[in-house]
């Protein structure tokens, strides 16, 4: 149940806000093989949904976390409409996402990325998580470094760096 539905005062008529909560902790139980975002212990679910309280833990995925925690927003005003939850980039294809960091690869920034400013690599950095594109070289094949990268200069070790490999590989 939603937020709103669990109040005592008064029957609260299901709205579209209300759907979208529950369809976030639904979204939320298939991803996590069978978590609930609340709580796993029934007897507290309740009092956590009305208190705002949940984690995410079981769900490694950071855009499907970003919806989700979208979705369950304790605050019905401030969860997304249900236009919005389907156009969220959990729900791209592949082609869109490549599409989409094709052209980030290409902003004037990110064409800088060796000489970029400190500032915008710690922001992003700092936006992409605690290691989370850290050392993405790695995760390439060699070959594919090596024939795009030959000298070891263009691409840094950081999300600038990776988002321009991203364009630089699509486009050549």
């Amino acid at each position: 149940m939603a937020k709103e539905t669990l109040a005592d005062e008064a029957v609260i008529p299901y709205k579209p806000n209300t759907d979208v909560q529950v369809a976030g902790m639904l979204l939320y139980y298939i991803l996590s093989g069978g978590h609930h975002p609340f709580g796993d212990q029934s007897y507290k679910v309740e009092s956590n949904i009305h208190e705002g309280n949940y984690t995410l833990v079981h769900v490694p995925d950071m855009v499907a976390k970003d919806l989700i925690e979208r979705m369950i927003n304790k605050e019905p005003k401030k969860r997304p409409k249900v236009k919005e939850c389907l156009s969220h980039p959990f729900f791209w294809t592949t082609e869109r996402r490549v599409e989409y960091l094709r052209r980030i690869g290409n902003r004037e920034d990110v064409k800088k990325c060796r000489n970029a400013d400190k500032e915008v690599i710690d922001s992003l950095e700092k936006c992409a998580g605690e290691g989370f594109f850290k050392q993405w070289k790695n995760k390439f094949p060699p070959e594919l470094i090596q024939k795009m990268d030959a000298k070891n200069k263009a691409y840094p070790d950081n999300t600038l760096g990776l988002l321009r490999f991203i364009r630089n590989l699509h486009e050549h």
